[in-house]
């Protein structure tokens, strides 16, 4: 071919790949007519072509000439909606989990996008502790007012008895799945907008219009998704509560939120869980079926997801906290007295030598005023 320029090539299967002046590897368009038993065989290609091995190999002639055709490999990425039936996965997270110390110890500027700081949009309910990274609340009101109207509505109609607070574990809990369900009753101009989803990323990459698929990923099952838009249902906004799991799940959800807002699945994540207010109130007087705390400080809680998120859980995911607080929770007055009264008797060991004048006659005396006041909140069997 006249003036064309000759690049060093070779052989890779049914394709020829060129070396164009830039340097880049590019695939000629035309592939071999030889029959690839032919090809193995080592029989003669048709007139006018080298013979070429099935491996990777310099061709017979060694050069070919012909204007480069450069193909640049293009990607892209997919999202599939679908319902699931089931069950949660509640597998533990590997991410790496401050311990107790190390938590009480972690703090941020709340100045810095990731750290947790405070709202500053209205409105927001009363009976919980907030806190956002990365403008999470003023996206949700600017671009996704209706999502954020419907988790106000179903925040302040949430509230919980003190029976619920003590009833036994197993299966999900009562007034978690309540909470749901207020939000899968929304409807945005009688669509149904919220619901359980799972969300699969896929990747396919490929030369021009020849895309093959790669890669695919389900993310674990979003509790109460929110779709975006009605006429675009992504991204969307993601809402977990957990109330009373084992402290890793909320590595779970934070990674899952991370990876679905990089992918352009959703806009921002919601996680309600216990207020500081609250599990400090109830973590020492509600008891389990086995006479154990029922709500200790390894469970899900306000002080166990901040500094998570403060050393960077959640990635670049905008994020909103809610921390249920004992204004939600009905009878909560029961628990009050019970907690006074231990305080009290605490005090009391404190300072024993103001009302006895032998340590083991306070220790009894202190024993019986701590078994009186846990009377009044049994276990519930």
């Amino acid at each position: 071919m006249s003036g064309a320029v000759r690049f060093g090539s070779w052989s890779h299967g049914d394709r020829v790949i060129t070396r164009t002046p830039s340097g880049c590897l590019a695939p000629q368009a035309e592939t071999r007519s030889t029959p690839r038993s032919q090809r193995r065989s080592g029989s003669s290609s048709p007139p006018g072509q080298g013979q070429h091995s099935a491996g990777r190999s310099r061709s017979a002639r060694g050069f070919i000439t012909g204007e480069a055709n450069l193909h640049r490999p293009v990607a892209d990425r997919h999202f599939a909606l679908g319902m699931s039936t089931q069950p949660r996965n509640r597998a533990r997270s590997l991410a790496a989990v401050p311990d107790d110390d190390a938590a009480a110890e972690v703090t941020a500027d709340e100045d810095l996008p990731g750290a947790v700081g405070q709202p500053i949009i209205e409105g927001l309910p009363d009976g919980y502790t907030y806190g956002v990274t990365r403008h999470a609340d003023i996206i949700l009101q600017g671009a996704y007012s209706s999502r954020l109207n419907d988790l106000i509505a179903s925040l302040d109609q949430f509230t919980i008895s003190l029976d619920e607070l003590r009833a036994g574990g197993g299966g999900r809990t009562k007034f978690v799945a309540r909470f749901d369900q207020s939000l899968r009753d929304r409807r945005d101009t009688g669509v149904q907008v919220w619901g359980k989803q799972n969300i699969t990323i896929s990747k396919r990459l490929g030369f021009d219009d020849n895309l093959e698929e790669v890669a695919r990923t389900r993310g674990h099952e979003i509790d109460m998704f929110g779709l975006g838009h009605l006429d675009d249902h992504l991204p969307g906004v993601a809402v977990e509560m957990e109330w009373n799991n084992k402290d890793p799940f909320y590595d779970r959800d934070l990674n899952n939120f991370s990876a679905l807002h990089r992918e352009g699945a959703i806009a921002a994540g919601v996680i309600v869980t216990r207020g500081p207010r609250l599990q400090e109130l109830i973590g020492p007087v509600i008891r389990s079926k086995d006479g154990g705390l029922k709500y200790g400080q390894s469970s899900t809680h306000w002080d166990k997801l901040v500094p998570r998120v403060n050393l960077g859980g959640g990635g670049e995911c905008p994020l909103l906290l809610v921390g249920i607080e004992p204004e939600r929770v009905t009878g909560i007055e029961l628990v009050v007295e019970v907690s006074q009264e231990l305080a009290a008797a605490k005090e009391r060991l404190d300072n024993w030598r103001d009302h006895y004048s032998d340590h083991r006659e306070a220790q009894r005396d202190v024993r019986t005023l701590r078994e009186a006041a846990k009377a009044k909140i049994p276990p519930v069997k």
